[in-house]
Formats: C-alpha cells, structure tokens, sequence
C-alpha cells in the first residue's frame, strides 16, 4: 500500500513521545482556533467578515487573523494537556 503518507508516519512515530503529546495537543487548538475563525466570519460579528472583505485585500486580514488564532488557541490546547499530565508521587 506504502504511498505519499509512509515516510510521514515512520517520521511520526520516531519522534519522542512528548514532542507528538504536543504536536496533537497544538493541532487540535488550532484546528479549533480556525473553526472559531470561520464561525466568527461566517456570522459576521460587529461586522468585521464585511469590512475585510469589502478591503483591498482580504487575504491579509484573514491570514493574520488565522494566525493569531493559531499561537493562541495551539498554544492553550497544548498548555492544557500538559498541565493535565498526572505524574506518580514516589512517595517523597
């Protein structure tokens, strides 16, 4: 079967397991990040998704907008999940 998502997968797996505890975390902030994005602009709050993209250029506003909401979100999820983390006491 192999194909274009093999090499993706054996890079995956060989990455420590913290580094892919966070980069799951962080994906799933800010694919939750974008969906609030497009929800925001979709229901055009205060009448922002109208002055974008009655603009120039619409494709800025939106990518600052998405990437603001990337580091965000990404980095909330991921901070999250790591503070969630239950570590056994050694008894100490």
């Amino acid at each position: 079967m192999g194909g274009f998502f093999t090499p993706l997968r054996l890079v995956w797996k060989s990455l420590p397991q913290l580094v892919r505890f966070l980069l799951l975390h962080a994906a799933i902030g800010i694919g939750a990040g974008w969906l609030l994005l497009v929800l925001l602009l979709w229901t055009d709050v205060n009448g922002v998704a109208t002055l974008i993209w009655a603009s120039d250029s619409p494709a800025l506003p939106v990518a600052m907008l998405a990437a603001g909401f990337a580091i965000t979100f990404g980095g909330a999820a991921a901070a999250a999940a790591v503070m969630m983390i239950r570590f056994e006491n050694d008894g100490d």
